[in-house]
């Protein structure tokens, strides 16, 4: 059995099964004019150009093959099986309207043909087709994968006086101690979802990748977390201060005096913070290992020492002693003034408005005030002295030592903190990709559960670990804003017999300047 699709004098072309072959009758007929009749029936594809030239070069010949069928209608699926493309190899009468019905008959059995079920766009067969070309013929139902959770914190943000309009900073709002009650928030873990089942065009479903829970770190002793809703959240077990320890939140040991320290209380010796509405007595001391707050607005005078171990000290009013107060903090000190004081600490030194006959020892001293001066004493910083004035118009003996730094040294250190927080944000992410792939579907072996909460652990002490890194490198940055390798800054006076020390180089200032910036350039004392 065969079937003609076209005869004439010359040629006859006919398929045999699924093979498509000529015979010739006599020669005369052009190549080209067989390639008019094969294009036109485009459900034929030639597999040999040579078999058709020779049957027109020898004329007569008995039928040979030079052709195949190509299928009629070809589906094909993506690889994620949401989508099912569908081709016409017809002829102009088969895609012509009015045999549509036939036509859509037999792409529906093509379809179920191939499992193709879901999502089928029938009105498809309702627009012009084109022989040859692609159409979406079904599309799927992606799925939607679920979220990760979000977790929020208690946010310590880091004490800075506010500098008004008039020039003059406020110290009223300086927050160094973040109280908290019993029942107060200290942070919450919106948890993640399931995600949203898909199903592909072969109407199986498309499983979601859930999203990630990763852990709450807090002090189990301080705090407490409970279950509302799609989120938990943290509250505080106690009253205290909160602060974090290895990644972990925490409340810790907070006292609070209500007024002065002094024959009532004794000198204050205390783990943890402390907050004082009063002021300390003549001759008291307060010692705590975190941070110290003292908010009563008349400051400080001959107190016997204010320490804080660990932490930073703020003194809202200030402090006027005869040389006896000594004040230590191994972060930063926050105070109004300072007048005849022994000072020392291991950050930055904000003075508001004077230092006057003042020791002070610090890696960076900042007068914060506008008219802020220094008169007399002796100030030692790391890195950088800043004050409007220095000295006073009686010539007090002023000395302002810095120690300077070496740039090098200091961009060497940075370019390793750069190198360990990338390694430390590869291994997030690595850690990340690994959670992600972890099948909570699949049976896990004690050992998955354990690599798992192990890595799940991990993951939540390097966002720590990577906020750490970071502070470090801020800190290191500001030597890096200063100039040269050591730098004092006097913005708007500097009076005679003051002298200035930056690294072993040291000028005597005997004439007035408006305003002078000195520092140390290769190993030479300049000023702008």
């Amino acid at each position: 059995m065969h079937r003609t699709i076209y005869e004439d004098q010359y040629i006859k072309i006919f398929i045999q099964s699924k093979d498509v072959l000529v015979e010739s009758f006599k020669p005369g007929l052009s190549l080209n004019k067989v390639h008019k009749i094969i294009s036109s029936h485009p459900q034929i594809q030639i597999t040999s150009f040579n078999c058709i030239k020779n049957a027109l070069i020898n004329a007569p010949s008995s039928p040979q093959k030079f052709g195949e069928l190509k299928e009629k209608i070809v589906i094909s699926v993506s690889q994620d099986g949401l989508k099912a493309m569908i081709s016409f190899n017809c002829s102009k009468e088969e895609l012509d309207f009015k045999n549509r019905e036939k036509l859509v008959i037999e792409a529906y059995n093509k379809l179920k043909e191939k499992h193709v079920l879901h999502g089928i766009k029938r009105e498809l067969f309702f627009s012009d087709l084109e022989n040859g070309k692609e159409y979406i013929i079904a599309e799927g139902t992606p799925c939607i994968n679920g979220k990760d959770c979000v977790i929020k914190m208690f946010n310590l943000e880091e004490p800075k006086p506010q500098i008004r309009e008039d020039g003059k900073v406020d110290y009223y709002d300086l927050k160094l101690i973040n109280k908290v009650k019993p029942g107060d928030w200290l942070g919450e873990r919106i948890n993640a979802t399931e995600g949203i089942p898909g199903n592909s065009v072969y109407g199986t479903p498309i499983l979601p990748s859930k999203g990630k829970n990763y852990p709450l770190l807090y002090d189990r002793n301080t705090v407490y977390e409970i279950e509302q809703g799609n989120k938990v959240v943290l509250y505080s077990k106690i009253g205290g201060a909160v602060n974090y320890s290895n990644g972990k939140i925490m409340v810790s040991n907070y006292l609070e005096i209500d007024g002065d320290v002094d024959f009532k209380t004794g000198n204050i010796n205390f783990d943890g913070y402390v907050s004082i509405k009063g002021t300390v007595t003549d001759g008291f001391s307060v010692e705590a290992t975190k941070d110290i707050e003292i908010n009563c607005d008349l400051g400080l005078g001959n107190v016997k020492s204010i320490k804080s171990h660990e932490g930073s000290i703020f003194i809202k009013g200030g402090i006027a002693s005869k040389d006896t107060a000594e004040i230590y903090a191994g972060k930063n000190v926050f105070t109004r003034f300072l007048d005849n004081v022994r000072l020392s600490c291991g950050g930055i030194v904000h003075i508001g408005f004077y230092c006057i006959n003042s020791e002070v020892n610090a890696k960076e001293v900042f007068l914060e005030s506008i008219r802020g001066n220094i008169i007399g004493g002796r100030i030692n910083a790391e890195v950088k002295v800043t004050t409007a004035i220095l000295g006073s118009q009686l010539e007090r003996k002023t000395e302002i030592i810095v120690k300077g730094f070496d740039r090098n040294k200091i961009s060497e250190q940075i370019e390793e903190l750069n190198t360990k927080r990338k390694e430390l944000l590869d291994e997030q992410q690595h850690l990340k990709q690994l959670l992600a792939n972890y099948n909570s579907t699949d049976e896990p072996s004690k050992k998955d559960i354990a690599d798992y909460g192990r890595n799940l652990q991990r993951f939540a002490l390097l966002r720590e670990e990577i906020k750490s890194v970071g502070k470090k490198r801020k800190n290191l940055l500001r030597y890096l804003k200063a100039k040269g390798d050591g730098e004092v800054n006097i913005t708007q006076k500097i009076y005679p017999n003051c002298t200035i020390t930056i690294k072993n180089k040291q000028i005597e200032i005997k004439k007035p300047y408006l305003s002078a910036i000195f520092f140390v350039m290769d190993g030479e004392l300049r000023k702008l």
